[in-house]
C-alpha cells in the first residue's frame, strides 16, 4: 500500500495562468519557477498522412508567447515575448536573460540547420540563437550560464536529417555563447545513454542523471562521473537528491507514484517506500509534469504547483 506524502508547498497558477493555453514549465538553478505562455492558437503539429502528426518546429506564423516567474508562488516577472518564429517547448534563465528552446531542429546541410536555442532580454528583446541540436528532452541551466541538455532517442541516435545528431551523447553541456564544453562518456559499469530520462543539475559542480537502457542513476561531480547505482525504479521522469536519499517521481506502470531510494555505498540502493502525493483538498495528485532540482521535485497537476523538498520529507519521516 503507498503511503501519503505531502507538499511543503502549493500554489496555483490558474489565475496567473487565465485564458492562455499553458506549454510547459520549468525551474531555474535558484529554485525559481518559469511557467511558458502561447498568446496565439498553437500550429504546433503537422500531418504526415492521415494517421501520423510530427512536431512542426516552425510554424506558419510567429508566435506570441508569455514568461511567468514565480518564487515559492509569488509572481516575480509577467514578460510578454512577440514574433518568436520557433515553437518554444522549454524555458530557462541564462544569466540575466531567457534561454526559450524548441525540442526540435531539422539538418538540411551544413549551413542550413534550425538554430533551435533561442535568447532573449529580460525587457522582451531578442538577442541571439544558437544551436542546441535536434531531440531535446529538457534543458538546466546554472548560476554561472552553463547550459545542461539532455536528449531523448531521436536527438541521440538521429532524426530530421542529422547524419551526426549533436546530442548523440545523450547529455551535453554548453557556455552561453551556445558552444559545446561537455559530451557524457560513459565508463563501466554504465553503458552509453540511448534515451535520457532525467536530469537534476543540482549545481554548478554537481549533476544527475538517469537514462535508458537500464537507469543508471549517475552522479557527475565537475564533469566527471563520480558514482554510479542500480536503481530499481525504471522510466522515472524526475528526480531529487539529498544526501544518501533520492525521490523517484513516477515510472514504468506506476506515473503517479513517488518512490523513495536509499543510495548505498557499493553502488546497490534499497527502496525505503511508494508514496502518493495529496494535495490541500485531500485528493491524489495526477502529475502532468514534474521537475527535480537539487533536494526538491516540483510537481504541476491541474494548474496547480506542489514543491516536495526531500529534506524535509527526511526529516520529518526519518531516514530509513
Amino acid at each position: 500500500m503507498k503511503k501519503v506524502l505531502l507538499p511543503t508547498l502549493s500554489y496555483t497558477l490558474k489565475e496567473a495562468i487565465g485564458k492562455y493555453t499553458f506549454i510547459t514549465f520549468n525551474v531555474g538553478p535558484g529554485g525559481d519557477v518559469y511557467v511558458l505562455l502561447a498568446l496565439d492558437t498553437l500550429d504546433h503539429r503537422t500531418k504526415d498522412n492521415a494517421f501520423a502528426s510530427f512536431a512542426k518546429i516552425i510554424p506558419d506564423s510567429p508566435q506570441r508567447y508569455r514568461v511567468l516567474v514565480f518564487r515559492q508562488g509569488e509572481l516575480e516577472l509577467d514578460l510578454p515575448i512577440h514574433g518568436e518564429r520557433f515553437n518554444i517547448h522549454t524555458i530557462q534563465p541564462l544569466g540575466n536573460d531567457l534561454l526559450l528552446a524548441c525540442s526540435r531542429s531539422e539538418y538540411r546541410r551544413e549551413d542550413d540547420v534550425d538554430l533551435n536555442a533561442r535568447v532573449y532580454s529580460r525587457d522582451g528583446s531578442f538577442l541571439r540563437e544558437f544551436l542546441l541540436g535536434d531531440g531535446l528532452e529538457t534543458i538546466q541551466t546554472t548560476r554561472h550560464g552553463e547550459i545542461w541538455a539532455s536528449y531523448f532517442d531521436e536527438g541521440v541516435l538521429g532524426n530530421y536529417g542529422w547524419p551526426v545528431p549533436v546530442g548523440a551523447a545523450g547529455l551535453v553541456a554548453w557556455n552561453e555563447l551556445g558552444e559545446k564544453v561537455y559530451e557524457y562518456d560513459p565508463v563501466w559499469p554504465v553503458d552509453r545513454i540511448i534515451d535520457c530520462y532525467a536530469l537534476n543539475v543540482a549545481s554548478a559542480d554537481d549533476v544527475w542523471c538517469c537514462y535508458y537502457t537500464n537507469f543508471p542513476l549517475v552522479h557527475l561531480h565537475k564533469k566527471r562521473i563520480a558514482s554510479t547505482w542500480n536503481v530499481s525504479v525504471s522510466g522515472s521522469n524526475a528526480f531529487a537528491i539529498a544526501g544518501a536519499h533520492v525521490l523517484f517521481a513516477g515510472g514504468y506502470d506506476k506515473r503517479d507514484s513517488f518512490t523513495l531510494v536509499r543510495l548505498d555505498p557499493d553502488g546497490t540502493s534499497m527502496v525505503i517506500g511508494e508514496f502518493e502525493l495529496i494535495g490541500d483538498d485531500g485528493v491524489a495528485v495526477k502529475p502532468l509534469k514534474t521537475i527535480g532540482r537539487g533536494a526538491v521535485l516540483y510537481v504541476l497537476d491541474d494548474a496547480v504547483l506542489y514543491e516536495i523538498d526531500l529534506k524535509h520529507v527526511l526529516a520529518t519521516r526519518g531516514r530509513g
